[in-house]
């Protein structure tokens, strides 16, 4: 697949890889940190409070919805739960307790040390990004950050484009379904012939997500080395020719190239990254990096 490259900030040498590419979330700092378990009590918390459902079915629901749309909210979108996006991410996000996470001085040191383009890849709105960012201190140690916002349209509420919406897991079949009413993954068999819901959500590890990414940001996949803590977008970036890195294990998994049990082993796994020919320029980003959205 060809990509229009904007080679501007590309350095001229003869390195393998010139782009980094991370994931956010339980990979620029441990899962030890508490923040995800605080993320998903949120939301299962708002699925009780603002969508009603039911409190008993809610944990396997968000296990479900997680398992076949990548994120719940793509799920509860896809099967029939209209609601604005930024209301959803002030409840989820908003309410979590980023005093959990502290600055990262080994990071953050090593991040400005290596030559080479970094960018963020997150499914995380661009509040989150920028606050997890700030508390590691690590503000001005990426070119740009794809986001929620980046990739989704400003239209919080408007109906799937079943042509363009992503195909979910397990299933090569784009859905015809469309009904207010809503869908009940609890009673999805894959077997039972019934093609699940696309999602108007654009998020990984659906391959529309990367392919946006790649184009926006001028990425070419070949020469990228992509960090995240996701086995299953590890497996989907690899897919489209990511050189992929599971971060957090310490056994590569399937699709995974490379594995890393801390974020921070980068220089002894990949020396190679310091040696490039000559320094990016413009390798020194803004103290404080817009997030694109």
């Amino acid at each position: 697949m060809d990509y229009e490259l904007d080679h501007r900030n590309q350095h001229a040498s003869n390195s393998k890889y010139d782009c980094l590419l991370f994931d956010l979330d339980d990979t620029l700092y441990p899962v030890s940190s508490g923040i995800a378990a605080h993320c998903s009590k949120n939301i299962q918390g708002y699925m009780i409070e603002q969508l009603d459902i039911d409190e008993s079915k809610v944990p396997d629901m968000c296990y479900v919805l997680y398992k076949y749309y990548g994120t719940t909210m793509a799920g509860l979108r896809a099967i029939g739960y209209n609601f604005d996006y930024d209301h959803y991410h002030s409840l989820v996000h908003g309410k979590l307790p980023y005093d959990l996470l502290k600055p990262d001085l080994v990071l953050r040191n090593l991040l400005l040390s290596l030559p080479i383009r970094k960018m963020i890849f997150t499914n995380s709105d661009e509040r989150h990004a920028a606050e997890v960012l700030h508390r590691l201190g690590l503000e001005d140690c990426f070119e740009r950050i794809i986001c929620f916002e980046t990739l989704n349209s400003s239209d919080k509420s408007a109906n799937v484009d079943e042509e363009n919406a992503p195909a979910v897991e397990n299933s090569d079949l784009q859905s015809s379904i469309s009904s207010p009413e809503i869908f009940n993954i609890m009673e999805y068999q894959p077997s039972s012939g019934v093609t699940l819901p696309p999602t108007p959500v654009v998020c990984k590890p659906f391959e529309t997500s990367f392919e946006q990414t790649f184009k926006l940001a001028g990425i070419d996949p070949q020469r990228t080395l992509f960090f995240d803590d996701s086995v299953r977008n590890i497996s989907a970036g690899k897919k489209l020719g990511l050189h992929t890195v599971l971060v957090g294990k310490s056994e590569r998994s399937t699709g995974a190239d490379y594995a890393l049990e801390s974020i921070h082993n980068i220089k002894e796994a990949f020396p190679e990254l310091l040696e490039a020919d000559e320094r990016l320029e413009n390798v020194s980003y803004p103290q404080k990096i817009a997030v694109e959205a």
